[in-house]
């Protein structure tokens, strides 16, 4: 079973203003974890911006260990240049896949590190010594995120809106979410890549739209179509694929580099790590700048070691056109992907207002003139294709907790008003005493002792001097404003008035005790000590007063802030037809793909043969007409079902997807009421037997 993250060092606490803080935070992180680089976003003053990692909004999605030591980042991807084979990159395309699938098979091809089944047939990691899975090293970095942030935001931050590829599976869905859970994340929603980015791109726009969001990231490629038509956004249709994207741009570079060199010398680099590593580095560098440059040059000197024992020099350019023609067939792909997606909207290119460019492969000159070419208009360029994924999921957040926070900052300021009150109130009262007991012209010992009498009921407890006849109740929430300014004017004449008053009672006694002290050196002052006491408290209650004040003012900021937020209704679809086998390994679809989502769907199956007393649900995902070509989910057996003759018995299956894109599968006996279901939430048993009885006979599928 996985685990927590990658190791079991502590939490890194933020330092800083605020790092102390016990209340929760109000922050919700908006995190792009991506396959090849990750981001993270907060909303302030009601919009997004991005939070730094030294000076850099994204960090590589990597995973190494030094000398023992856990890294991740910058850190980790350098790391990798020399030590690939203990260095994790891409690990988000082994997320939620067992080992015997398509995906990791392709893997094992292209990863520098080691990867295993594990018992339950999923992936294992082995690197400096240790097994991890595909979700610890997700954990890792999300963690490191959380870190940025908090460091960043000088506060703790635990709540979080992670974005995943729109194709993603149910299975990849709950792994995304476990590895937040293991960051010590509280994950509220997860959200569409695409769905996010048209959200940051439409969340200030006042007018309808239909959008196409075209998401050529690092290691995924998801093209969606969305429609918003004033405050709800709805997903018309999407498509992808999660072994397309930025990453095999650079392997395309990589093959030919290293056939260049076979050319050349008659040797094959690639068995070579370190001069593997220089060559994907290389090909990833040279990539970046043609979207500038028309041609680059590219050399690695001492690159490797021929059987010769020599070690040349290697030197290509590589032009605009030529990664042009070695990309094309990637490109094309996508574009089928584009028609599969407007095909399932029911819409033509002509129907669309926008297209837009999100992923930092999409920056690539051919990407853009291809997608251009394709829609007929110009793609929007003015979001930055890195940074919009998690701006989006932070928006996403803020526009789904604006009440919650709301009410939160306005019971703070209320309480925070009723503080500055009560201290006002003490404050104000003491003062008073003191103008009428200088009034009264009572003797110096006299008011000696009265102020010490005073400054023994404001110090009463530990709750600021609570005073009996203090009204402290806060005013209704639609006059707090009010209240909190004119009680900050107040404070501000309060201030002047005690500063005069004081002032002058110990300019009093100074001259005073000045005589007594020529008449007797040895004279003690109480007097002038409780003077100064009260001088001392009245102006330690002022200022709590003026900083409680504050703070309410700052709290009643923030409630209007979120108040403002625009609250959108956000409707998805969901990425896969999701079904169950059936008699014959037939594939029976409870909920067809691009159906809106959250999503119930029933259906009544039955028994195929005689007395039968359980069923196996076994749940796929696709559309080949046989589930055992489909991908695999999970399993269930309904049991304890009456004895009764074939088709007799009604056994209705229902599948639930909600707002996350989360399946959960149930199935009842309609005679007897029987039930039984699934939601796994390790998906690691999604690979284990029902019931882990592997000795046990199958049972038998549902008939339609």
């Amino acid at each position: 079973m996985a685990g927590p993250p990658a190791t079991a060092t502590a939490h890194r606490q933020p330092s800083g203003p605020g790092a102390d803080k016990a209340s929760v935070s109000q922050w919700i992180l908006g995190i792009d974890l991506g396959t090849v680089n990750s981001c993270v976003a907060v909303v302030k003053d009601g919009r997004a911006v991005m939070l730094s990692d030294d000076s850099r909004t994204t960090i590589p999605s990597c995973l190494a260990f030094q000398r023992g030591q856990e890294i991740v980042g910058h850190a980790a991807k350098r790391h990798g240049v020399t030590d690939p084979q203990n260095t994790i990159s891409a690990a988000k395309r082994l997320l939620g896949h067992s080992f015997d699938s398509p995906e990791v098979q392709d893997a094992l091809e292209r990863t520098s590190y080691p990867i295993r089944p594990s018992p339950l047939g999923s992936v294992l990691i082995e690197v400096d010594g240790r097994e991890l899975t595909p979700i610890q090293v997700s954990a890792s970095i999300l963690q490191r995120l959380r870190e940025v942030a908090e460091l960043a935001l000088e506060e703790p931050a635990t709540k979080a809106v992670i974005s995943v590829p729109a194709h993603f599976t149910d299975v990849q869905r709950k792994a995304t979410k476990l590895a937040g859970e293991y960051a010590g994340l509280e994950v509220l929603r997860l959200i569409n890549e695409p769905t996010a980015a048209a959200f940051a791109y439409g969340y200030r726009k006042a007018t309808d739209f239909k959008l196409a969001v075209y998401d050529l990231g690092g290691g995924t490629f998801d093209i969606t179509v969305m429609t918003a038509e004033g405050d709800c956004f709805r997903v018309d249709a999407t498509d992808g694929d999660s072994y397309l994207g930025g990453e095999d741009f650079d392997n395309a570079i990589l093959e030919w580099l290293i056939e260049e060199f076979k050319s050349e010398h008659g040797h094959d680099p690639s068995g070579d790590e370190s001069a593997r590593g220089r060559l994907i580095e290389a090909a990833e560098k040279a990539k970046i700048e043609l979207s500038e440059l028309e041609e680059t040059q590219i050399e690695l000197p001492f690159i490797t070691q021929l059987p010769d024992q020599s070690r040349p020099n290697f030197s290509r350019v590589l032009t605009r056109q030529k990664l042009s023609a070695l990309t094309q067939p990637l490109i094309q792909r996508t574009l089928e992907l584009c028609g599969n997606c407007l095909e399932a909207a029911g819409i033509i290119s002509e129907d669309l207002d926008e297209v837009l460019l999100v992923g930092g492969q999409s920056r690539m000159v051919a990407v853009r003139d291809a997608v251009r070419e394709f829609f007929g208009k110009e793609p929007r360029r003015d979001i930055n294709p890195d940074e919009v994924v998690a701006m989006g999921a932070a928006l996403f957040g803020y526009s789904l907790s604006a009440d919650d926070f709301k009410l939160e900052e306005q019971a703070a300021a209320a309480e925070a008003y009723a503080l500055a009150r009560q201290d006002t109130a003490i404050a104000r009262k003491l003062l008073n005493e003191v103008e009428k007991l200088r009034a009264d012209s009572i003797d110096d010992d006299a008011l000696a002792e009265r102020l010490e009498t005073l400054l023994e009921e404001t110090e009463a407890d530990g709750t600021s001097g609570r005073m009996d006849d203090i009204e402290l109740e806060p005013p209704p929430d639609d006059e707090l404003s009010g209240a909190v300014d004119s009680l900050r004017d107040e404070l501000m004449q309060l201030r002047g008035k005690a500063g005069a008053v004081m002032s002058g009672i110990s300019e009093e006694l100074s001259d005073e005790l000045a005589d007594e002290i020529t008449r007797n050196e040895q004279a003690e002052a109480p007097k002038d000590s409780t003077i100064d006491r009260a001088a001392q408290r009245l102006n330690e209650r002022l200022e709590s007063a003026v900083e409680a004040s504050e703070s309410a003012r700052t709290h009643l900021e923030k409630a209007d802030q979120h108040g403002s937020a625009r609250k959108v209704k956000l409707t998805d679809v969901a990425s896969h037809a999701l079904g169950i086998a059936s008699v014959s390994d037939l594939f029976t679809v409870l909920i067809d793909k691009n159906v809106p989502i959250p999503v119930a769907k029933e259906r009544i199956f039955t028994t195929n043969q005689d007395n039968q007393t359980e069923v196996a649900i076994r749940v796929f995902q696709g559309v080949a007409e046989r589930a055992s070509e489909n991908q695999f989910l999970g399993e269930f057996v309904l049991e304890g079902i009456p004895p009764a003759a074939r088709m007799e018995p009604k056994i209705e299956v229902t599948f639930r997807i909600d707002e996350d894109g989360i399946l959960s599968v149930q199935a009842r006996d309609t005679r007897s009421g029987l039930k039984q279901g699934i939601r796994v939430e390790d998906p690691l048993q999604l690979q284990q037997p029902a019931g882990g009885e592997a000795e046990k006979e199958p049972s038998s599928p549902p008939a339609d």
